[in-house]
């Protein structure tokens, strides 16, 4: 390739086309999400005190933090509309707009988390526990987008592999590193029990964002997509930010929201808290599946819309529906099948009284529809509709935390059936999701036929 870039394959919207960019996409979110698994197992192994800190600890801090990974996941529908569109010259600068927008983030990152994080623990049995372990998170915000931002330049060219080997490499540093911190090595490492796990993390970001943005700004990239092209543009990072700006205000709405929710649970103590820990520990890892799925499938309607290949988005849309539904089959066997094995594999020192069945089909259920939202939310960032997103970001309220407070405060659920009737909340956003997706592909396609 000297100076013109080719289509890539993922153009025919196939299912083995799919599944050419979704494994690798998804050995690169499980290595990521593993991390956040085994950290909180690891911490259960401590105290079931400091694995509901960890939990709930994040919840807060990614209010602000994923929000503004949400924005720097954007660099991928734009670099995919750039190398469809054949214009690599454009996706240097604009990738450094994002870059520099990761920095940036720190300013409202950490004060806005601060405030939240007051609210959200004050009161709370974990209070004094979470507030070092909380701070440190913070620390190390802007690492989280500034990462997204770098892998997507990849993905966005439909080039993974460097991503997936990197990650795994990275993912399998931290995780050693976590162990290691957590609970110590002989007299050579004190055990840092908590603050380790935080640590842990920080460190493999920066060692992650160092290697990938080598690499993004070396002669051969600079070369083919003018990477070295540093300087901040006003204008073309608003151009950049726009589109983003209300999807990260669409995920502002929907994890404070979701910290709302929790909250509830939280105040409530005791079964409560312990069930929304042990559903909270393992659904951090199980959205591997979803970020895959819906990279993969963003990758790919980006790349037919900057083609102009309309016709094919129906058949992209089939070819992720049948995915996710073998993603969904395959889950079931560890929290439906064997439920009780699973939970005590995970958390063997952990005594819950409240029924592991139930338990196990919510998580099952809340995973498996949130899944699905995956593949109708791709449509909606690749035609870049973030109007829709911050109309859905607010319903979630509705749906979401005014179903949990009616739920808690006056059906008086009990703690094991939180996680079924959050599925529902899961459920009517797939609904919207899927409308949504498809209006704006018949849209797409009638113009197509108005064009020819």
């Amino acid at each position: 390739m000297k100076g013109v870039v080719t289509h890539s394959f993922a153009m025919r919207g196939e299912l083995s086309q799919l599944l050419l960019l979704f494994f690798p996409l998804l050995g690169t979110a499980f290595s990521s999400y593993l991390f956040l698994l085994l950290e909180k197992i690891f911490l259960a192994r401590l105290s079931a005190e400091a694995m509901e800190v960890a939990v709930n600890a994040a919840y807060v801090c990614q209010i602000f933090q994923g929000s503004t990974t949400a924005l720097a996941m954007m660099t991928q529908v734009f670099v995919g509309r750039w190398y469809g569109a054949n214009t690599p010259h454009a996706i240097g600068p604009g990738v450094w707009q994002f870059i520099w927008f990761s920095f940036f983030s720190m300013v409202i990152t950490v004060p806005g988390s601060l405030l939240l994080g007051k609210w959200y623990f004050q009161g709370t049995g974990i209070e004094e526990i979470a507030r070092p372990y909380f701070y440190l998170l913070l620390g190390g915000s802007f690492l989280y987008p500034l990462g997204m931002t770098l892998s997507s330049f990849y993905l966005g060219l439909g080039r993974i592999r460097l991503v997936l080997l990197s990650n795994l490499a990275v993912q399998c540093f931290k995780i050693a590193l976590c162990y290691l911190l957590i609970f110590g090595w002989s007299h050579w490492v004190p055990p840092l029990g908590l603050i380790g796990g935080a640590v842990s993390g920080i460190l493999a970001q920066g060692f992650f964002c160092l290697f990938l943005g080598g690499i993004f700004i070396s002669s051969r990239y600079a070369t083919l997509f003018h990477s070295r092209k540093w300087h901040f543009q006003p204008r073309l990072f608003w151009e950049c930010m726009r589109p983003g700006l209300l999807r990260a205000i669409n995920r502002i709405s929907n994890l404070l929201s979701w910290a709302s929710i929790t909250h509830l649970m939280v105040a409530q103590g005791g079964e409560y808290l312990l069930v929304l820990s042990i559903g909270g520990s393992v659904l951090f890892f199980l959205p591997c599946f979803n970020d895959a799925l819906c990279q993969a499938q963003t990758t790919i309607v980006s790349q037919l819309l900057g083609a102009g290949k309309f016709f094919i988005l129906h058949r992209a849309f089939r070819s992720g529906i049948v995915l996710v539904l073998g993603i969904i089959v395959l889950m079931s066997l560890p929290f439906v099948v064997f439920p009780s094995q699973t939970f005590h594999f995970l958390f063997p020192l952990i005594m819950l009284d409240q029924d592991l069945q139930n338990v196990s089909l919510g998580i099952w259920t809340s995973f498996a529809f949130f899944t699905l939202n995956a593949i109708p939310l791709s449509y909606i960032l690749a035609f870049k509709d973030m109007k829709f997103s911050l109309f859905m970001g607010l319903m979630n309220w509705v749906n979401g935390y005014l179903l949990m407070y009616f739920a808690l405060e006056h059906l008086h659920i009990r703690p094991n059936e939180f996680w079924l009737v959050l599925s529902l909340m899961h459920a009517t956003t797939w609904i919207a999701y899927y409308w949504r997706a498809r209006k704006l592909s018949k849209e797409a396609m009638s113009n197509e036929l108005v064009l020819t």
